[in-house]
């Protein structure tokens, strides 16, 4: 498997930047901590579960965001909201539990954010649908499908529907004409379940924490996989948070593959992922 050399400019121009960044960025907004389902590799949800710092971490966070306080942060950022590429709606658990899903979709709309969601599915009615279709921003939905036997309804759901739905296959099965999904582990209690084998990721460099932050339901910002909070955007200005002292010591340690493992496991992250390595080294795919 030939492994893809490090973009060497890039990598010199971010280690002169001393941490600061300037790069669009793209906003994952954790909206919603509990599920409908309890899937066995889910690291938040999933049965027996191990309690570890992260578990304690989330669990003491709101069920779900605050639309208002989201409402008065986007406001807030003024100039800087044309640095978010993408805007991603999800959760720790279902997305679309939480009541005001449509909302934070239309929020996103008025500024000319593009955005999507991703849900389980469960709750994606036709009715719901034809709401979210409305939406010019709303870049397309994203199914986890848990169950091979629902593909074909998906794949028909996915022709007739008004908006544009992408399906990720986590059955740890390969279905014809469904991305193959990645799972991760960040809990032992749910290792058994990753599709990878431990420890996969080769790379020596990281640059996500330059253009990847998640906004989780207290206010509270981390960037890439981490759970290092950087600061809380509900409480102060982004402008400080995005290029203040915390935020710019992760993206140093990221990229130095140096993040500790007791914030993040970098050796396992999807953002190193790529189908020839993933269909090479999938346990599923080739058991």
């Amino acid at each position: 498997m030939s492994k893809k050399p490090p973009n060497r400019f890039k990598l010199f121009i971010y280690k002169l930047a001393n941490g600061y960044s300037i790069l669009p960025m793209q906003l994952t907004c954790n909206i919603t901590n509990p599920c409908n389902r309890r899937c066995k590799f889910c690291p938040n949800h999933a049965p027996g579960i191990i309690e570890d710092d992260y578990q304690r971490w989330w669990k003491a966070q709101p069920d779900f965001m605050d639309y208002k306080k989201f409402d008065g942060f986007l406001k807030r950022m003024g100039f800087f909201r044309w640095f978010i590429r993408q805007m991603s709606f999800t959760g720790r658990g279902e997305t679309l539990l939480h009541p005001d899903i449509v909302k934070f979709v239309e929020l996103a709309d008025k500024y000319k954010i593009r955005c999507h969601i991703t849900t389980n599915g469960d709750r994606l009615t036709k009715e719901l649908e034809y709401e979210l279709s409305k939406f010019k921003y709303l870049h397309f939905v994203r199914v986890s499908l848990f169950d091979p036997e629902r593909a074909k309804y998906w794949l028909q759901r996915k022709k007739d529907s008004p908006i544009r739905i992408e399906i990720q296959n986590v059955t740890n099965q390969h279905i014809e004409g469904i991305e193959d999904g990645f799972i991760s582990i960040n809990n032992p209690g749910t290792e058994q379940h990753c599709t990878m084998p431990k420890n996969f990721v080769e790379e020596q460099h990281c640059t996500a924490p330059f253009s990847f932050n998640t906004l989780n339901t207290n206010g509270s910002l981390v960037t890439c996989i981490t759970f290092y909070e950087v600061g809380n955007v509900f409480e102060q200005p982004f402008w400080k948070i995005w290029n203040g002292k915390k935020m710019r010591w992760i993206r140093k340690q990221g990229l130095k593959m140096e993040i500790p493992e007791n914030l993040a496991l970098c050796r396992d992250c999807g953002t190193f992922y790529r189908y020839d390595k993933y269909k090479k080294k999938n346990k599923y795919i080739n058991n």
